[in-house]
């Protein structure tokens, strides 16, 4: 497009947000900038293209007719972009992971944070379930339970921690029993 100056990208944001909502306070909470801001955007771009884009209603707007036919077409130029800016990305690595109700809550949740901040590009997704995990059938990359191996042909099992299982009663149940035990 050698010769062809293209208006400002911040003035054609504006403007197709603008277009989709008919609000220049809406358009700018969407793209995180003032009301003035927007309208300053719009305004430029109308000079620039010598062309009115929107009627200014009492309290709203609406599309003039080429402005209708421009907001259709950037609309589709904005989803060219983000589709090729897409492709380009790697998509993220998943990986599913079942664990039980309670491993989750105690232990698993606490630590998302972290595990988010050192591995950013690992889409993680939990199964909670006290039932067993079905590999193939159920897409679980990773199976945290409690057991002893094995757990299935093919798989392998790593120990996470050993665990120590108490029992704790109360004086008054064991009454006179107490230094039996």
């Amino acid at each position: 497009m050698p010769g062809t100056r293209l208006p400002p990208l911040n003035a054609l944001r504006a403007f197709e947000a603008a277009s989709r909502h008919l609000n220049f306070r809406v358009a700018a909470d969407e793209l995180g900038v003032t009301q003035g801001a927007v309208a300053q955007h719009v305004r430029g771009l109308e000079a620039d293209l010598g062309i009115k884009l929107f009627e200014r209603l009492s309290r709203s707007l609406a599309l003039t007719d080429p402005g209708r036919r421009y907001a259709g077409q950037l609309r589709r130029a904005f989803e060219l972009m983000t589709e090729a800016t897409a492709a380009l990305r790697p998509e993220p690595a998943r990986l599913t992971v079942s664990v039980t109700p309670t491993f989750a809550a105690k232990w698993l949740i606490p630590r998302l944070h972290a595990f988010g901040i050192d591995h950013p590009d690992i889409e993680l997704r939990i199964v909670a379930s006290e039932g067993l995990s079905n590999f193939q059938g159920d897409g679980v990359d990773i199976a945290v339970r409690q057991g002893r191996p094995p757990f299935g042909p093919g798989l392998i099992a790593d120990l996470l921690f050993e665990q120590e299982v108490v029992a704790v009663g109360s004086p008054a149940l064991l009454g006179d029993r107490a230094g039996a035990l």
